[in-house]
C-alpha cells in the first residue's frame, strides 16, 4: 500500500485519540463533581463518569500501542468503550423519552452530532484494521509456527545417522 494513504490512516486514528484525550481531560472533572439523583444520569456523573474515563484511557492507550506496533488486536478495546458508551447513551435517550422528558432542541444537535461523529470514527477504525490486516508492515510473530521450504528437503539425500566414536 502507498506509504501517504499509510500515514493519512494513521493520522486519522490519532486524531481521534487527541479528541478522546481532550474529552477525557476536560470533561471528566466537570462530570465527577456533578451530584443528580436522577436515574438517567448515573453513567453522566460521580464515581460512574471517573469509571468510564478510567477505561477511555486505556482503551486510547490500547490504540496508541495498536499504531505504533501495527497490531490488530489493540484496535478492539476502544471499539468495544465506543459501542458501549452509545449503547448506553442511546438506552438513555430511551428512557427520557420514554418518561416524557426528552428535549427536543437538544436532539436534532444530538442526531447531527451523532451522525457525523459515528461512522468518522467507525470508518477510520475499520481503515486502520482492514490496513493491519491487508497490508501488514512486517510479518506478525504471534503465527505460532515455522514455515519450511518443502522443496529443499526432498532434494536433500536422507542423511544416515553416524555412530558415536
Amino acid at each position: 500500500m502507498d506509504k501517504y494513504l499509510r500515514w493519512f490512516i494513521k493520522y486519522q486514528v490519532y486524531t481521534i485519540v487527541l479528541f478522546t484525550t481532550l474529552l477525557i481531560t476536560f470533561v471528566t472533572p466537570a462530570l465527577a463533581y456533578r451530584n443528580t439523583g436522577n436515574f438517567e444520569d448515573l453513567r453522566l456523573s460521580g464515581v460512574p463518569a471517573v469509571l468510564f474515563a478510567s477505561c477511555w484511557f486505556a482503551a486510547t492507550v490500547f490504540l496508541i500501542v495498536a499504531i505504533h506496533k501495527e497490531v490488530k488486536r489493540f484496535i478492539y478495546p476502544y471499539a468495544f468503550m465506543l459501542a458501549l458508551d452509545l449503547v448506553l447513551l442511546f438506552l438513555r435517550e430511551l428512557y427520557l423519552v420514554a418518561i416524557g422528558e426528552s428535549a427536543t432542541h437538544l436532539w436534532s444537535i444530538k442526531l447531527i452530532l451523532f451522525l457525523l461523529i459515528v461512522p468518522y470514527v467507525a470508518a477510520s477504525l475499520f481503515a486502520l484494521h482492514r490496513l493491519y490486516t491487508v497490508d501488514p508492515l512486517v510479518t506478525q510473530h504471534n503465527e505460532g509456527f515455522v514455515r519450511f521450504n518443502r522443496d529443499e528437503a526432498s532434494n536433500e539425500p536422507p542423511s544416515v545417522p553416524q555412530p558415536a566414536v
